[in-house]
């Protein structure tokens, strides 16, 4: 029986939720690359491009920050490997989300970390 796009891309998106991509994959390919390099890059440019402050891209990128460090975390807590990957993969994902948050909150209440 054949899925459609939509069945696939939720399949990828649970797995990937609940921990069921491996780390290298989450940690490396879609949290650190596909995102922290690739995507908030091109975002970040592109909000800028529309018109938009920095601080508005901030303030957008932060929850999905934090989304995809759940993945993270996850892929973290089912890793069979050393144990010393998993931790730091944990602290650094815990460390950029908490940072991100700080940010987002700090900025929508009108304080400017970055002067």
């Amino acid at each position: 029986m054949k899925k459609d796009k939509q069945s696939f891309l939720d399949d990828i998106t649970h797995n990937y939720f609940k921990g069921d991509v491996p780390l290298k994959i989450s940690f490396w390919g879609i949290y650190i690359f596909g995102w922290n390099i690739v995507v908030s890059f091109v975002l970040g440019f592109i909000l800028l491009r529309m018109g938009f402050e920095l601080n508005t891209s901030e303030i957008v990128m932060a929850p999905i920050t934090v989304l995809l460090a759940v993945g993270v975390w996850n892929s973290a807590g089912k890793y069979k490997g050393k144990k010393i990957w998993s931790v730091l993969a944990r602290i650094v994902v815990a460390i950029q989300s908490i940072g991100s948050i700080t940010n987002a909150i700090a900025l929508l209440m009108g304080i400017d970390f970055i002067q």
